[in-house]
């Protein structure tokens, strides 16, 4: 069974993925957590993170996941990894997460109006 973060066609009703930058090491760290708090401050349902744009990817981001994961399993919802590059995928297999954080469903288009 592979444990790589893939989009999935499945349906899954969240907000749009949440994309945060390239780098995601202790240099960025801060400006991550940023984007988190703002995403966690704006949204009311899980959180979708779309990583498939990282290439650099430390145990700042592990701790990151962890801290946005802890946090939202608190108000009941979860963090969920639709995509994620190889270095994700390397870095979650790396520190045992590889099963804790595996790939959601792509989330569902939304419906054309008309």
């Amino acid at each position: 069974m592979s444990t790589d973060i893939d989009p999935n066609p499945a349906d899954v009703r969240a907000a749009p993925p949440l994309q945060l930058g390239s780098d995601l090491t202790i240099a960025y760290a801060a400006l991550a957590r940023e984007q988190l708090i703002d995403a966690l401050s704006a949204e009311t349902g899980d959180l979708l993170l779309d990583l498939s744009a990282v290439t650099e990817f430390d145990s700042s981001a592990i701790q990151l996941l962890l801290a946005t994961e802890r946090h939202l399993r608190a108000q009941g919802q979860a963090l969920r990894l639709w995509r994620g590059s190889a270095a994700v995928n390397d870095a979650l297999r790396t520190f045992g997460l590889a099963e804790r954080f595996a790939p959601a469903p792509a989330p569902a288009a939304a419906p054309e109006l008309g």
